[in-house]
């Protein structure tokens, strides 16, 4: 029986090789592609100050985050436990990668090919949520990072209201599933057996703290102010809510129906 990593491989692979994954970034924006667009967004926001020098990509993909930091950066490094996301990484940037500027290499994040302090910036965009255990990634991410370097993650938000109102409809879900498939699917639905893990702030930081690691800065994305199922009915109106919400200077308090946590530490 296939472990829980080598589950999350197999689907990452098949996404790759079906050109799905790379389209959630550059096709039309719409229900599917807005978490993964506007969470990107606030990443670039977020890390731009701090995008340069040697920078470490965990759980690259097919590159998504290259053409923003090769403009930025000294030497990018991309790596992925998938080898298919690292082929379609090297096609979609070959000449950077031909450059020299750019590489990609198939690894696994527990267990970096890394020097000690290596990296001036370590990124690892919708990474933690598929371990079931963060401790290794975290202790990895830290030893290969300079002093002073700079570590960007991202995690679902656990007390996100979208997260539990799915949660409690999850046998219903599950029940309609095989419906869905027949008559939207679509090449995502390979993720509907993932197992994601969530985390709070107050879950995430502590982590982070105990390994030297201080918070810099933290935004949250995606507001599901219309929440499951009623986005999936009128997506436009939860994207047109959810982008109002990412730009109110008052978007601290609507923080209960944000889907995504992204923070900034700095290694002390």
């Amino acid at each position: 029986m296939a472990t829980e990593k080598e589950h999350v491989k197999g689907v990452f692979d098949r996404l790759a090789a079906e050109k799905s994954w790379e389209t959630l970034y550059s096709g039309k924006l719409d229900r599917t592609t807005y978490n993964f667009v506007t969470r990107q967004r606030a990443v670039e926001s977020l890390i731009e100050p701090f995008a340069g020098g040697n920078i470490l990509d965990l759980g690259c993909g097919t590159g998504n985050l290259v053409p923003f930091y090769a403009e930025r950066c000294t030497h990018y490094t991309g790596l992925d436990l998938s080898p298919q996301m690292i082929e379609r990484a090297r096609q979609n940037h070959s000449r950077e990668v031909s450059r020299g500027k750019v590489e990609f290499m198939v690894g696994d994040c527990e267990g970096l090919p890394f020097q000690d302090g290596t990296f001036d910036l370590v990124s690892a965009v919708a990474l933690i949520e598929y371990l079931p255990n963060p401790s290794r990634v975290l202790n990895e991410i830290t030893r290969v990072l300079r002093k002073g370097g700079v570590a960007l993650l991202t995690v679902p938000h656990r007390s996100c209201i979208h997260f539990k109102i799915r949660d409690v409809l999850t046998p219903l879900r599950n029940a309609l599933f095989p419906i869905y498939l027949k008559l939207k699917g679509g090449p995502m639905s390979v993720m509907h057996n993932v197992k994601h893990y969530l985390y709070d702030p107050e879950q995430l930081d502590p982590l982070l703290r105990e390994r030297g690691l201080e918070k810099m800065e933290s935004r949250f994305t995606n507001y599901y102010l219309i929440p499951y199922p009623l986005d999936h009915l009128i997506p436009q109106t939860y994207m047109r809510l959810s982008d109002i919400a990412e730009r109110s200077s008052r978007n601290g308090a609507l923080k209960p129906f944000a889907a995504n946590y992204i923070a900034l530490y700095r290694k002390s």
